[in-house]
């Protein structure tokens, strides 16, 4: 019986430390900034000249916001109504520096 109980215990937690630590707790936010002029990117954009570039395009800046256990990720970019969401980064990300 105790023999059944230690192996049923180390089954449960053996799935929990398999896990992966990478996974998403949660859908991603998009978050899209009303912009009109190119001023206003230095008053409130985390990048400035992403948001100045989306202006040019005729686009909105946008950050695309993914939650990990380690923190948030944000990617930026542009976002445009028929086209959704494009990012402007290559692999950087903003936020936590720690590795996933």
């Amino acid at each position: 019986m105790k023999l059944t109980l230690i192996l049923g215990v180390f089954l449960v937690f053996g799935f929990v430390l398999l896990a992966d630590v990478t996974e998403e707790i949660s859908k991603p936010l998009l978050r899209v900034f009303p912009t009109f002029r190119p001023e206003e990117c230095e008053d409130w954009a985390i990048r400035p000249l992403i948001c100045k570039r989306c202006l040019w395009e005729g686009k909105r800046y946008a950050q695309e916001i993914r939650f990990f256990e380690d923190g948030p990720y944000r990617t930026h970019g542009c976002y445009k109504e028929p086209g959704g969401f494009e990012s402007l980064e290559e692999e950087t990300k903003t936020g936590k520096t720690s590795s996933r």
